[in-house]
């Protein structure tokens, strides 16, 4: 049975849909046209052997109310920019910009510049929305120009130029600012640099005069080409190799130097090693990843690790150290996941809607969730039950340093029940079997390997 894919409905042209196993971009005859036109090019056959670009295959096996189908691969995971570190929406923007200047090279253009069109595969972006190119037309100006700041170019700039994350904004507007919002957030300094006066000035200046459509005539009868364009993206590859984020040690960066670390680090790449060989997991979730350790032992073992971390800084390490894993990076708080949202509350699926683990790694972090966002123990057990899959959790006692630390200014009354480790086995009891423990050097620490009971 064939069912729409959520996220793909805006382009009549270009949709994708899912027939169980398959991942099919149906065509009508405009796209069928636009597919031709990219085919036959040397652009896109050298872009999909470097990867900038999906694979696609033809094929005749589709609904009868398309033109034509493509067959793409199926991808490990779908991501969104809001759960992307800093230098992985930066690798994307001068991805969008390479591919389009390559495009125009040979007659295409691309008329989206969204984010969204880009999937990280391996540690590498890839654009995937093949839908998205089209014929050139002589004298059209880049009409994705205006998303592109606002998607990408604009939310780099609030990380580099103003020290403020762009993931809330994007996570609460997926449109991202517009140069009138985004001139606001700029210094007056800032706003007098030459590419803030261009990108950012002059654009809000345009959207108070008039609107989207007419900016889009207005630049055509001005007389647009290929080389003014391509001077364009020059200069924005320019700027955007420019920002740079220099992000201080902040959160839970500097994690290695607690001292139960470097104590007990070997001890729990054992206990996962062993878990991972009786389980032979496709997916792993690290949960609280940081700087991805046990994500790496996960992808070593041959499945495909997703390291999910508040922690921006330091998972932007990560992603500098993931290129060719089998690994995904997300920025995200599990006390607040990134919920489904878009069209419907349907087009962007929520985390855990897209993140189907058969192994949970929960090192270092249900002792955060319970004394830190104050989740309650159990609803934080029945949380890891809901993956239904192997969990591999660190329980950790009350007495220990860092939950010393965590409860400093918190009075017991204050605490939730559950935090014992006698409470903690109960819990587990209901709901899990235990193949496996460990009691750390620590003595206030126990790695468990859990199993869920049928319910």
């Amino acid at each position: 049975m064939v069912s729409a894919d959520p996220g793909s409905f805006r382009d009549p042209a270009s949709r994708v849909v899912h027939d169980g196993t398959r991942v099919l971009r149906l065509l009508d005859d405009r796209g069928l046209k636009a597919w031709q036109a990219l085919k036959d090019t040397s652009f896109f056959e050298k872009a999909v052997d470097d990867g900038r670009l999906i694979q696609a295959k033809e094929t005749t096996d589709f609904p009868t109310d398309a033109a034509g189908a493509l067959e793409h691969p199926r991808l490990p995971l779908i991501t969104y920019p809001y759960e992307w570190t800093f230098s992985m929406l930066k690798d994307a923007a001068l991805l969008q910009l390479g591919l389009l200047a390559d495009a125009l090279a040979v007659g295409l253009t691309i008329k989206d510049a969204t984010p969204f069109n880009i999937q990280f595969v391996s540690g590498e972006p890839m654009f995937i929305d093949l839908g998205s190119f089209e014929n050139y037309r002589d004298g059209e100006p880049w009409i994705g120009y205006r998303q592109f700041t606002r998607q990408f170019l604009f939310p780099l700039m609030l990380r580099a130029w103003v020290g403020l994350p762009y993931q809330p904004w994007l996570r609460g507007d997926m449109e991202g600012p517009t140069a009138g919002e985004m001139k606001l957030l700029l210094s007056a300094g800032r706003r007098l640099r030459p590419s803030a006066l261009m990108h950012v000035s002059l654009q809000a200046r345009m959207e108070d005069r008039m609107s989207g459509a007419a900016v889009r005539d207005d630049l055509k009868d001005a007389g647009f080409s290929v080389d003014l364009i391509l001077t364009n993206i020059r200069k924005l590859r320019t700027l955007v190799e420019s920002l740079e984020w220099d992000h201080e040690v902040e959160g839970w960066s500097d994690y290695q130097s607690c001292t139960h670390v470097g104590r007990d680090r070997d001890a729990k790449g054992e206990f996962l090693k062993g878990v991972l060989d009786r389980a032979q997991p496709e997916v792993v979730a690290d949960l609280g990843a940081n700087d991805g350790h046990f994500s790496y032992i996960a992808a070593d073992s041959g499945a495909h690790a997703v390291a999910i971390d508040g922690d921006e800084p330091v998972l932007d390490d990560l992603y500098q150290r993931s290129h060719g894993k089998h690994m995904s990076i997300i920025v995200s708080d599990l006390a607040n996941p990134s919920p489904s949202q878009g069209w419907a509350g349907k087009e962007r699926p929520g985390l855990f809607e897209r993140v189907k683990p058969d192994l949970a790694i929960a090192y270092g972090v249900i002792h955060h969730l319970i004394y830190t966002a104050s989740i309650p123990p159990r609803s934080v057990m029945e949380w890891l039950r809901s993956f239904d899959c192997v969990v591999a959790v660190e329980f950790v006692s009350p007495d220990d340093e860092m939950v010393t630390k965590l409860t400093a200014n918190k009075l017991d009354q204050e605490l939730h029940h559950g935090r014992t480790e006698k409470e903690f086995r109960t819990m587990v009891a209901e709901m899990f079997d235990v193949q496996s423990e460990r009691r750390l050097e620590s003595g206030t620490r126990i790695l468990f390997e859990l199993t869920p009971r049928e319910r």
